[in-house]
């Protein structure tokens, strides 16, 4: 500005003293270094105006005082301007955060109409009493308005219009952080923002981590960076498994206040944007949330088993839920989830279920093992390639071995393995009971006593010691005997009817064995003294079992024509004879076979039944009984009065096919009372070719020792049911022991599917020199055996010996399943003789695999016996 004249500025000793003390005070205050002198040169000169009235003054920048950091602007009009020779007498400092932005962005521009205008926005915002105006502060503003050209006006406008939007005071974000408890993530979101809400963009900050993470900008746990217009993000990436936090300091910050320095009074006041006071802060520190990252984790897998009861040859599947421990989450890669590869071996059968425990006990039989893989946390389904081979408890467990998780083994931080026998990782398949019975009977006298014969088998060995554990509820200890009746006729299904008459009741034990029934003095079945029905009173047996946890429930058909005995009616009614028969079910080619009739009514001397057999028929054709398909006829047989006939046996044809049965019952005048239906279902027999199975053991060495493979080919013939089944066990005994085929070491199941031909087992990696011996047997769909093996047989039996000593070369693999075999020695017979297994087709093994078991005794027996 234009100094004044120096009779406006009087020299006061007083003054003088204040200004050293000033120096002093203002030295002591200072937080900044005293820039060097340059620093408070003006950048620009500004421009001159004349406000009305009074002399010339200049809008623009001064230079600093002695104390000053920077240069400064004037605040008051007509006083002599100060400089770098004058020594501030005190220091105020005044809030006003938008002039504090606009010079902090714009002090050291190096135009004059730039500076004009921040001279002119100091005047009129913190214009101090002067010359000008008579020392009036507001007229003052309102002449230097007046005199200023309005583009230096306009440029002010706009510098604090720019300045208001990033004026502080400033708040900091930290943002927000995505990917907790992953291996990757981001922090989003860190801003500086004005005091209008604004982003700050310039603004210096620095983000520090800390915890087992980096910020992959920089690679290490520190980033620095500036603002931008957008909030910024940054990635991490964990180093390690635990918590992660940060915080983020934005330094350098914009003032909001400004500095006025005060001047003795003959020199201007001076506002500048140094000499900074520590009250107005140059940072802010953001604290960010604490997060967790992960870089291993704990594996963890809870199983369920699809289905609790299967029966033999159902698949065995499991639900594999893989989750992370508690505390722990699954690791992913760029936003994949790691793979972790999962075990599932499945324990059986046992007879009876096993309290859970850590770990399967020793020697405990395997049916089969899968492999899933967990893509992440989720359901996994086994692809049911382990089936129930026979009755018993089945029971899963999932194992996790860091080493099977390959390249991402580094993540997965411990192995894991469920119990052994946990509740829901059990199925069983229940024992099926077995049932024949006979009364001794058809006619009961009124008031006689009645008897029946009942034989079961199936039950296991041990039925009624198992106390019960867990969800299994203890063996049932007794099955009932039911007489129902009287009825008014013959039962005409195999259930029971709700609303069936109840005779009399009885238990037997629940084991095996056979019951006569109604022997007893104490409880004795006896027949009504006088018949209820006018025709008579028919009464059945039947035998039930409720089931337990290890066998299925049963209960004997309702219309099994054995189990009925019948008690006449008054003499006076003569009911019409009539034959109701039942045919055996099934009869192997060139075997024997027989139908049953029960006679009912009123018969006569010289009644008599004839049993004609017709085929064997094509199945699905339509049944043709006439003297092109008549098989055998029987002899006749007397029937002496109601009650159970027999054919006799019959010869069943040599091949497989239908035989459809016709019962004749005649006087005898040759009057035919009664003739059954071609092609009825209670009529028909199954005739199948016999079902051979021939097996042998092979190993994938010449001399196998401990840790060589070995599998078992089956041969099969005859006529194959749909749905039936070979199971092959493995026995071992150490060496000089003999072999007891009690408790397998492995079983294998193979679904004969394709009916007659070869088959082969998986292999089975020995693990311990001995004796190993191969058992088959070989099942109907509803469960009759067909064949069986013998323990120990010859061609079933293998030596292994101790490993050798120094490495050898890996032994050569076997067949892969399916794969034709052909021209080998002859095959041992399992359930068939030996002049048959002479006969055997010859097999080739591949693969290199070699058939150990046809030792030189083994070949001359067979060719002997051939």
């Amino acid at each position: 500005m234009q100094a004044r004249p120096s009779w406006h500025a009087p020299r006061r000793p007083a003054a003088l003293l204040g200004a050293a003390l000033a120096v002093a005070a203002l030295a002591a205050s200072a937080t900044v270094a005293v820039p060097p002198a340059a620093s408070a040169a003006v950048p620009a000169h500004g421009v001159v105006i004349h406000p009305d009235g009074h002399g010339p003054v200049r809008l623009g920048p001064l230079e600093g005082t002695a104390v000053s950091d920077e240069h400064g602007y004037c605040l008051q009009g007509r006083v002599l301007a100060s400089g770098p020779a004058d020594v501030p007498v005190g220091t105020d400092h005044v809030h006003d955060p938008v002039l504090a932005a606009l010079l902090a962005r714009h002090r050291f521009d190096a135009d004059d109409l730039t500076q004009a205008a921040i001279g002119y926005a100091a005047h009129q915002r913190h214009e101090r009493p002067g010359v000008l105006a008579g020392g009036d502060a507001t007229a003052a503003r309102a002449l230097i308005a007046a005199a200023t050209p309005q583009a230096v006006k306009d440029r002010a406008d706009a510098l604090l219009a720019e300045a208001s939007a990033s004026a502080g005071p400033f708040a900091g974000q930290a943002g927000a952080v995505t990917g907790e408890g992953r291996r990757t993530g981001s922090i989003t979101g860190i801003a500086l923002r004005s005091a209008s809400g604004q982003p700050v963009v310039g603004a210096r900050f620095t983000v520090t981590l800390t915890g087992p993470a980096v910020l992959d900008a920089s690679g290490t746990r520190t980033y620095e960076g500036t603002t931008t217009a957008d909030p910024v993000t940054l990635t991490w990436t964990a180093t390690g498994t635990g918590d992660v936090g940060y915080r983020v300091e934005f330094a350098d910050l914009w003032r909001t206040t400004i500095t006025v320095l005060d001047m003795a009074g003959d020199r201007q006041d001076q506002l500048t944007y140094g000499n900074r006071p520590g009250s107005d802060p140059r940072e802010v520190v953001v604290p960010g949330p604490s997060f967790p990252v992960v870089d291993d984790f704990r594996p963890r897998a809870t199983t369920t088993v699809q289905e609790v009861r299967v029966a033999d040859g159902d698949p065995l599947v499991d639900r594999v839920e893989f989750s992370a421990a508690p505390g722990d989450w699954w690791v992913e890669i760029d936003g994949d989830p790691v793979d972790v590869p999962a075990e599932v071996t499945w324990y059986g059968p046992f007879d009876a279920p096993l309290p859970q425990s850590a770990a399967p006990p020793a020697g405990a039989p395997v049916a089969g093992t899968v492999r899933v893989v967990a893509d992440g946390p989720g359901t996994v389904t086994t692809p049911g390639t382990v089936r129930a081979t026979r009755a018993g408890f089945y029971t899963a467990v999932v194992t996790i071995r860091k080493a099977d998780a390959g390249r991402f083994a580094q993540h997965v931080r411990e192995d894991f393995r469920a119990p052994f026998f946990e509740a829901v990782e059990t199925s069983v398949n229940p024992f099926e009971l077995r049932h024949e019975s006979q009364t001794r009977e058809f006619n009961v006298a009124p008031g006689g006593r009645a008897f029946d014969r009942i034989t079961v088998s199936g039950y296991p060995d041990d039925h009624g010691g198992f106390g019960g554990l867990g969800p299994w509820q203890p063996d049932l200890g007794e099955a009932t005997v039911t007489v129902y009746g009287p009825l008014p006729a013959l039962p005409d299904g195999p259930v029971v009817p709700q609303d069936a008459p109840v005779h009399w009741q009885g238990t037997v034990a629940a084991v095996d064995g056979r019951y006569d029934v109604g022997y007893d003095p104490a409880r004795p079945i006896v027949a009504p003294a006088t018949a209820t029905h006018p025709g008579g009173d028919y009464f059945v047996f039947v035998y039930a079992f409720a089931g337990d946890a290890r066998v299925a429930p049963f209960v004997s058909p309702f219309d099994d024509l054995r189990e009925v005995f019948y008690v006449p009616g008054s003499p006076e009614v003569v009911v019409p004879p009539q034959a109701v028969t039942q045919a055996q079910d099934a009869a192997p080619a060139g075997g024997t076979m027989r139908d049953t009739a029960l006679v009912t009514g009123t018969t006569q001397p010289g009644d008599h039944l004839v049993f004609e057999a017709y085929g064997p028929q094509e199945p699905g054709a339509v049944p043709v009984c006439d003297a092109g398909t008549l098989l055998w006829t029987s002899e006749p047989v007397e029937v002496r009065g109601a009650g159970y006939y027999d054919s006799g046996d019959a010869p069943a044809p040599d091949r497989a096919g239908l035989v459809y049965w016709v019962e004749t019952l005649a006087r005898a005048d040759g009057t035919v009372l009664d003739r059954g239906e071609c092609g009825a279902p209670a009529e028909t027999t199954t005739v199948t070719e016999d079902v051979t199975v021939r097996t042998t053991a092979l190993a994938a060495a010449e001399d196998p020792v401990a840790g060589t493979e070995v599998w078992d080919v089956l041969t099969v013939r005859g006529t194959v049911p749909d749905g039936t089944l070979a199971t092959v066990d493995l026995f071992h005994a150490p060496p000089g022991e003999d072999l007891v085929c009690r408790e397998p070491v492995w079983t294998a199941t193979v679904p004969l599917s394709d009916g007659a031909g070869e088959y082969r087992t998986d292999a089975y990696r020995t693990t311990e020199p001995g004796t190993y011996g191969f058992v088959e047997r070989t099942t109907a769909p509803d469960g009759t055996e067909l064949s069986a093996g013998r323990c120990g047989e010859e061609s079933e039996t293998l030596t292994v010996g101790p490993p050798p000593a120094t490495p050898t070369s890996p032994p050569a693999a076997p067949p892969p399943p399916g794969t034709p075999v052909a021209d080998a020695p002859p095959l041992a017979v399992t359930g068939a003789d030996a002049v048959t297994a002479g006969a055997a087709a010859l097999l080739l093994v591949t693969g290199g695999a070699v058939a150990l078991v046809h030792r030189a005794r083994v070949r001359r027996a067979l060719d002997a016996a051939a």
